[in-house]
């Protein structure tokens, strides 16, 4: 396979899981994102090309911001599923801080200088006005 070829390939694939997954309710998508080892769309390794987020992005609510937030804000999860989670969180907040993004999402500043990411999402945590969970209560519980 060439490079044109699987362009179009990616393409195609990203476009029919947007198409599939639009048809979603927004609680039903959460609930493909809370099952981690979902074989069909496996959110947590890209394997939609990413698009539950993009979806997410279209149909989204207030009510997924906290659960936006629980994801970008843990740093364990996979950076691209961070990335991707965190430009549906702002879109869906209305924050619109290319700057301050960054600084979520690579740790970076606009000088490409390193930034306490931790800090930077506790600034964040504080924009949205997420109070900091002392129980360990699930995220996925909210729905």
């Amino acid at each position: 396979m060439n490079q044109s070829e699987f362009h179009e390939a990616f393409e195609t694939h990203s476009r029919n899981a947007f198409e599939e997954l639009i048809l979603c309710s927004e609680e039903e998508l959460w609930q493909i994102i809370l099952i981690k080892n979902n074989k069909r769309y496996d959110v947590w390794k890209g394997s939609e090309n990413y698009q539950i987020w993009r979806v997410i992005n279209v149909k989204g609510t207030a009510k997924s911001i906290k659960p936006l937030f629980d994801i970008v804000s843990n740093l364990k999860n996979e950076y691209l599923v961070r990335y991707h989670a965190c430009d549906a969180l702002f879109k869906l907040a209305g924050i619109n801080d290319a700057e301050f993004k960054g600084k979520i999402q690579y740790g970076l500043n606009s000088n490409r200088k390193k930034v306490n990411q931790i800090t930077e999402i506790e600034k964040l945590r504080n924009v949205l006005q997420i109070t900091k969970n002392t129980e360990k209560k699930a995220w996925w519980k909210i729905w």
